[in-house]
């Protein structure tokens, strides 16, 4: 046995013991967490401006022209 099918074989093997086992857990209408969910947002505070940000990105900057950011285009 090759490989390539040796591994889909045995991952195979691993999804039907695996949803053998989700078989067994009864379904609820409840949400169970693993662990405590805290709320980590931001208070609603308003923004705060650093002076130091703009020199900062200004640093950073690939190249930038008449107060533009460029930046090679992205691709999909």
């Amino acid at each position: 046995m090759r490989d390539e099918e040796k591994i889909r074989a045995e991952g195979m093997k691993l999804v039907e013991e695996f949803s053998e086992i989700l078989a067994k857990i009864p379904e609820t209408e409840e949400t169970h967490y693993v662990i405590d969910i805290k709320n980590v947002t931001r208070k609603d505070d308003r923004p705060v401006r650093k002076r130091e940000f703009s020199q900062n990105l200004r640093r950073i900057l690939p190249r930038q022209e008449k107060g533009y950011i460029m930046a090679e285009k992205g691709v999909k």
